[in-house]
């Protein structure tokens, strides 16, 4: 089987639009990805200015109402281009796809007329034969829990939250916003949390995916298992699982 891995879109729908030919010609038959469909500037503008002014950052602030609109335009663009790929999606939200719910209540409303795209945040769904995929999306935090302008989650409740796994006996491939910390070869910085490293020895999928917060690309192995960073796809980048051959492959848009 072969798994078109994919993140990052911020709004950069150019790449996007191009997954089709890319299905096609390599022989995809399922699509994850791991968050961060949108850009959130405005949000991260108020929110970097609310922490520096001791303060509550304002949902209603001007320019975070007028993102909030456009923000609802690029979900549903989004959500249509994964549905026209013909193969099986699942999806978990990254740190700007906030707010919570209007996130999750938008990927619901797909699944209901798209039932090829699975949203798998807390939650799994079966990619064929004795495989499931499951995951945990947002930004995984030591303590600080936050839904509105970005989907930050403490680590407990991501281990709490994935806890119906020991009851799952089929194969499993796990996505993730947050990397665990282990590095990439020649890596600085971008650390992860430890929290996911747990949970992917603990469960021992064949594979993980996750973002890396530099947009770097590489694989690297935790206990058994094969994790993948696909790279930004804003920046022309994905990868390609084959889950019989065990191997990864890159490629670039540009």
């Amino acid at each position: 089987m072969k798994i078109l891995a994919i993140s990052d879109v911020h709004e950069e729908f150019t790449y996007l639009d191009r997954l089709p030919d890319v299905v096609k010609g390599a022989g995809v038959d399922a699509v994850v990805f791991t968050g961060n469909v949108l850009r959130a500037e405005a949000r991260r503008a108020e929110w970097e200015r609310a922490r520096a002014e001791h303060r509550r950052p304002d949902l209603n602030q001007p320019d975070v109402a007028r993102e909030r609109d456009d923000d609802a335009q690029s979900i549903n663009r989004f959500f249509g281009l994964l549905n026209a790929l013909g193969v099986p999606v699942y999806i978990v939200p990254g740190k700007n796809d906030a707010p919570e719910r209007f996130f999750l209540q938008a990927a619901f409303n797909t699944e209901i007329v798209a039932p090829h795209v699975y949203m798998v945040h807390r939650s799994f769904a079966p990619l064929g034969g004795d495989v499931v995929v499951a995951g945990f999306g947002g930004e995984i935090t030591h303590d600080e829990r936050e839904h509105e302008f970005f989907l930050r989650y403490p680590g407990w409740e991501a281990e709490f939250s994935l806890d119906f796994l020991r009851h799952l006996d089929q194969e499993k491939i796990l996505l993730f916003h947050t990397p665990p910390t282990d590095k990439l070869e020649g890596e600085e910085g971008d650390i992860g949390h430890e929290i996911v490293g747990h949970i992917i020895k603990t469960y021992d999928p064949r594979f993980a995916v996750a973002s890396r917060q530099s947009g770097r690309k590489g694989k690297l192995v935790v206990g058994n298992t094969m994790v993948v960073c696909p790279g930004r796809l804003s920046e022309g980048y994905y990868a390609i699982l084959d889950t019989r051959e065990r191997e990864v492959t890159f490629g670039d848009l540009r």
